[in-house]
């Protein structure tokens, strides 16, 4: 602004006036923009340790030769540079990725575009209808019998306590928790749904957020390290932890999930709730939300008789939906085993 008034009245006063009227330097009213690009050219050639100056097409011609050459070799401007200066060349990795860039090698970029989340605002719900919101999580459950661990994914109605779906694999991805909810969504007839997850690469996947965007589900994550922002299902977490795996020893993937499916049966339909008034989620959704559309599903038949006897450690697993498999009956085998010569 106050060049272009030096300029404008250049003509009626002199510069030196001008400068001291504008409280400028001098230098001011005499500069000239040079024309060009602004800063220092880049260097044509590269020095190496041995104090030698080549031109940058040999540094480019070294590179394709000695490192792109090898057979599995995908490497970024980066690790480049470190093989440059692994054989002599004194260069830093700006300068090579400007060589790179100049002649086509560069690795092509993996663009992200992640939508933005959705956080937690209350970490206390309140008010909430049946299937308004659902709270999902992940946890571990050693399977004994196989000698590792598999996840279980739970899906807890927050004003009933209800669990509405869960599934217990050795592996979930994003299609398995997609799988699990939309069963939950057309098992219950939800509609305009709000599910609270933390940052799991399960849960922010695309995936999954694209299905969510189908199906009218809006997608709230806890912040990071905050794992009391979805102490909905963490409770349900912990109550498993003392009331199931902590008294079962799984001999196999089939034998957990035969136990999960009585215990979430009986904990729907029998177990009472403090926070509930000491009553069962399915008797809670029935007598505080008499007038709501949806009602539980009744309980299964017959699932509340008491299951595989922890106390003796039983391996009778009549119960069993699918067959053990051949590692996973070696291993009930050897365990029996171990035990018996104990």
């Amino acid at each position: 602004m106050r060049r272009e008034i030096m300029q404008a009245f250049g003509r009626g006063a002199s510069k030196r006036q001008l400068c001291q009227w504008l409280k400028l330097p001098r230098s001011s009213g005499y500069y000239k923009p040079g024309e060009g690009k602004r800063g220092v050219k880049p260097s044509t050639h590269t020095l190496t340790h041995e104090g030698q100056l080549v031109p940058n097409e040999q540094v480019i011609n070294t590179l394709i030769s000695e490192v792109f050459s090898q057979e599995f070799n995908l490497y970024g401007y980066q690790l480049c540079t470190e093989e440059l200066r692994a054989m002599g060349f004194i260069i830093n990795a700006k300068k090579t990725y400007r060589l790179m860039r100049e002649n086509g090698l560069l690795l092509r970029q993996v663009k992200r575009n992640p939508s933005p989340r959705q956080w937690v605002k209350w970490r206390k719900i309140k008010d909430a209808q049946p299937l308004d919101y659902l709270c999902m999580d992940i946890k571990y459950v050693y399977i004994h019998g196989a000698q590792r661990n598999a996840y279980l994914l739970a899906i807890i109605d927050v004003a009933t306590r209800y669990v509405v779906g869960w599934s217990l694999l050795y592996s979930i991805k994003h299609t398995d928790v997609i799988l699990c909810l939309h069963g939950v969504m057309q098992g219950f007839r939800a509609k305009h749904v709000m599910l609270r997850t933390d940052n799991g690469s399960q849960f922010i996947a695309q995936g999954l957020r694209n299905f969510c965007l189908r199906n009218g589900i809006t997608q709230e994550f806890t912040h990071v390290a905050t794992p009391q922002e979805n102490s909905y299902v963490e409770s349900l977490f912990s109550i498993l932890e003392r009331e199931v795996i902590q008294r079962y020893e799984f001999e196999s993937l089939y034998h957990a999930r035969d136990v999960f499916e009585r215990y979430f049966n009986w904990h729907n339909h029998k177990k009472r709730r403090h926070v509930l008034g000491k009553i069962s989620p399915a008797d809670y959704w029935h007598t505080a939300f008499p007038c709501h559309p949806v009602k539980p599903p009744k309980a299964v038949s017959g699932e509340f008789v008491k299951g595989d006897d922890t106390s003796e450690k039983s391996n009778n697993l009549s119960s069993l939906v699918l067959p053990l498999t051949n590692s996973e009956r070696r291993l009930s085998l050897l365990n029996r085993m171990t035990r018996d010569l104990s």
